[in-house]
């Protein structure tokens, strides 16, 4: 049983209290079900990478000038 204000070990837990994790655990869950249930057009990772990758070379390349 998990009590309210339950400290979690910081070396083994991205969370400071259970009651944190499991908010952000249920959070999470939300959106990725969302997203899987999502009618958007999906966008290929690599397209996506592409796209990151161009756009932060514009900006390194705006920095050597």
């Amino acid at each position: 049983m998990i009590y309210m204000g339950t400290r979690l070990d910081p070396y083994v837990h991205e969370h400071d209290t259970a009651e944190e994790a499991e908010t952000f655990d249920r959070a999470l869950r939300e959106r990725v079900e969302r997203a899987r249930s999502s009618t958007k057009p999906r966008v290929r990772h690599d397209k996506v990478m592409d796209e990151a990758r161009a756009i932060i070379e514009a900006e390194l390349e705006k920095q050597r000038r």
